[in-house]
């Protein structure tokens, strides 16, 4: 397959171009982040947001109320919010190990994968007097047999399909905390 997509002398269409296109390559490794770190920054988020919409109102009137209650208006709320929020980027800190090796374990996963069916397209055949690919005897594994000839429509789900039966089903990809 990749000598037909780049042969200049008999040269394919482009929607036929596009059909016989090698699979893409994965994406790369997003770390998740912490759920309950969010969870800890969000509610400090809420509660620094309704102090300062409290504050907005005004102070209470110095006359009718003491020092002492000015200051745990003007104080309180943090108290709360910024244990929370410090707690939260230590849970971030802790757990952050833990899910990059999750994010690069999954991506590996994926290569592989990837892996199979580039080795599969790069297999495939393609018979341009009938506009047909196929995968000849043995082209994918040794003891593969010939496949029947594909449209060039169906390639890509009979590269993955061929990926499959040929090298077995992948390891489902486990998304863990």
């Amino acid at each position: 397959m990749p000598r037909a997509s780049s042969d200049p002398g008999l040269p394919l269409g482009a929607p036929e171009r596009g059909l016989l296109l090698p699979p893409p390559p994965p994406v790369p490794a997003k770390v998740k982040r912490s759920n309950p770190a969010f969870v800890l920054h969000t509610v400090a988020g809420v509660i620094t947001v309704l102090w300062l919409m409290n504050l907005a109102k005004g102070l209470p009137d110095p006359e009718v109320t003491d020092a002492s209650y000015r200051l745990g208006y003007l104080m309180g709320p943090l108290i709360l919010s910024v244990p929370l929020a410090v707690a939260g980027l230590v849970v971030q800190l802790a757990t952050r190990q833990r899910r990059v090796q999750v994010a690069e374990e999954a991506a590996g996963a994926r290569h592989a994968v990837w892996e199979r069916c580039h080795r599969v397209w790069q297999a495939a055949w393609l018979c341009r007097r009938c506009r047909v690919a196929f995968f000849p005897e043995g082209a994918v594994s040794p003891d593969y047999p010939a496949s029947p000839a594909i449209a060039v429509a169906q390639l890509p789900m009979w590269v993955t399909t061929t990926a499959e039966r040929a090298f077995g089903v992948p390891e489902p990809l486990v998304d863990s905390p």
